[in-house]
């Protein structure tokens, strides 16, 4: 089965140096033809776009034909190169090739490759692992009022002296909505009543942590915290509602890390391919060639 493919898709590769069988001859120029495989296989690996075109018009279908007939010249002349002429040229053309018969082996390793159910092999590992790879932490929604006040600001007591009065008229039962559009001074929460646009996680790296401290500080939902110091500024927060934590269903987890045990069972198995095809016995080495090589390099 491995043979049978290797040689279809060899076949593919080498068309444009004309190696094929005959078969039907859509286009000529003397002697190098186009034949209906080849036309076929480099419109298969066309944008859409190029093969709308080359199908509906005329002028595009030449162009297309004549690009396809100079690579096929160029491929030509390159495997005719002569290596005295051009050491760098070859040598650059050769490993080409080499890295093309590379990524041909492992796709025809891949498609040929026995795989297990990773549907189970997934379930097994998130029920010994569901806290480490399905975990949600707790999320909290917050309101603030800030009062801006960036390093060795001069207005620094009296952001401090407004906040404390606001302090004391939330306790007394004023709207911190209504003191937030009244007194913060960020332009993007004071609007909608100091509400802050998105949920904060206890290790949310966007967030400084005095913030974070302070809000996962407040012991329930409705309560204040104490003023706190930001890059910003300094700030009175509200915590707004609590998300608890939870570890997220097999369900929802599941394609993701189906998706992440084919690609690593995939990975091992080439590398263990590659393993199989290194030398079995010791190789002999010139380290002085070789050394003088890198010396000139």
């Amino acid at each position: 089965m491995r043979k049978a493919t290797v040689k279809t898709i060899i076949a593919a590769m080498l068309f444009w140096s004309g190696s094929l069988m005959a078969t039907e001859i859509i286009v000529r120029e003397g002697e190098l033809t186009l034949s209906r495989a080849e036309v076929e296989f480099a419109l298969a690996g066309s944008p859409k776009q190029i093969r709308n075109s080359v199908q509906l018009d005329e002028a595009s279908r030449y162009e297309f034909f004549v690009t396809l007939l100079v690579s096929k010249k160029i491929l030509a002349e390159l495997q005719a190169l002569d290596v005295s002429e051009n050491p760098a040229a070859y040598h650059q053309f050769l490993f080409k090739q080499l890295e093309t018969a590379r990524e041909l082996d492992k796709q025809l390793f891949q498609n040929e490759l026995v795989l297990p159910d990773f549907e189970v092999l997934a379930l097994e590992r998130y029920k010994i692992s569901k806290n480490d790879i399905a975990p949600v932490p707790e999320i909290r929604e917050a309101s603030h009022i800030l009062r801006l006040c960036t390093d060795n600001c001069d207005e620094a007591s009296e952001a401090i002296e407004t906040l404390q009065s606001l302090k004391n008229r939330l306790e007394q039962g004023e709207s911190f909505a209504n003191l937030a559009i009244e007194f913060s001074q960020d332009p993007g929460s004071k609007t909608r009543g100091g509400r802050l646009s998105q949920g904060i996680e206890r290790d949310a790296e966007n967030v400084d942590q005095v913030v974070r401290d302070a809000l996962f500080a407040i012991p329930e939902v409705g309560g204040f915290s104490d003023i706190v110091r930001s890059r910003f500024g300094f700030h009175i927060l509200k915590l707004e509602s609590i998300t608890a934590s939870r570890t997220r269903s097999f369900e929802e987890v599941r394609p993701a890390l189906v998706a992440e045990i084919e690609k690593r069972f995939r990975q091992d198995a080439y590398r263990e391919r590659l393993l199989s095809l290194a030398p079995e016995e010791t190789i002999e080495i010139d380290f002085s060639v070789f050394e003088a090589l890198v010396n000139e390099m």
